[in-house]
């Protein structure tokens, strides 16, 4: 009797989740990060792209292949410890995005592109500053200076996915392409075992780069994060357009209304960015200390 195998298994229930926004709109934050994924997870409220990621294996049985992280940095470290990081797409992989800013699942690619679905991402073409507010496909070239690199597990079933990989560790032949068509009829499949519970893993704080990456006028990622941080925190005044990689005067006047909810840590409430600054923002953005 033929089994449908472990990766197609997966794929298919990722292409299952219909495309529309799922996060609960406040009035206050905006989308605010409450999804069915981040009750499935046990963690709601905070980025959900890698929580997406692990909910689909975890929907057909795969989670223990998969470290249990909210954090593409997390995952990213895990794969490369395991030797499960390529260079190449894979159907089922987790891509990592804009230098572990987001990830999504791998459901095909083909010579110049790399197909992937996600959670907490936005619609092709539409604007939302960068916070992401539902399940979306996209189309990425696969040479595209954000595409990192991939996390590709290894399947119980010993079945290598189709693979661009000419090396793949798995054993599988690398492939010029592969997309993704709905099944024409359900195949049994041998149930996996149920995993052991793990607890989830909280977002690691990133190193606190130096002082001088904050200043008024200064261009470089780490201005990038903190702005989506104070962004994400709801600090100070909205943005028109969204975070970016230079340092203006609305983002020292988020760090200023950060500082002063925060004065005796904090203080003086001056827009200057210090290891202490650096991280109370981390951790009210990603749900770790109550504002």
């Amino acid at each position: 009797m033929t089994t449908t195998p472990d990766w197609r298994r997966l794929v298919d229930r990722v292409q299952s989740i219909p495309e529309k926004i799922y996060e609960t709109w406040n009035s206050a934050v905006g989308w605010d990060n409450h999804t069915i994924f981040g009750k499935e997870y046990g963690w709601d409220g905070v980025a959900w792209c890698a929580i997406f990621g692990w909910d689909m294996y975890h929907d057909v049985g795969l989670d223990a292949i998969v470290p249990k992280t909210a954090s593409v940095a997390g995952f990213t470290a895990w794969a490369k410890q395991k030797g499960q990081w390529s260079e190449y797409p894979s159907v089922g992989a987790l891509v990592n995005l804009s230098n572990s800013g987001h990830t999504e699942v791998v459901v095909g690619f083909d010579a110049d592109t790399v197909y992937t679905k996600g959670g907490n991402s936005i619609k092709a073409g539409s604007e939302d500053n960068g916070q992401g507010n539902g399940v979306w496909s996209h189309a990425t070239p696969r040479r595209a200076a954000k595409v990192v690199g991939y996390f590709a597990p290894v399947y119980p079933d010993g079945v290598c996915p189709p693979t661009a990989d000419p090396n793949d560790p798995r054993g599988g032949k690398a492939v010029t392409s592969w997309r993704w068509s709905a099944p024409t009829a359900t195949t049994p499949s041998t149930p996996s075992k149920p995993s052991t519970p793990s607890t989830p893993v909280k977002p690691t704080l990133p190193a606190f780069p130096g002082r001088k990456y904050f200043l008024l006028g200064a261009k470089n990622k780490y201005a990038l994060q903190l702005q989506k941080w104070l962004d994400k925190g709801n600090w100070g005044p909205k943005y028109a357009v969204g975070p970016s990689e230079t340092m203006s005067p609305i983002d020292i006047t988020k760090v200023k209304a950060l500082q002063k909810h925060y004065l005796s840590k904090l203080g003086p409430a001056d827009g200057g960015v210090g290891p202490l600054t650096w991280q109370y923002a981390f951790e009210v953005a990603n749900g770790l200390r109550k504002k």
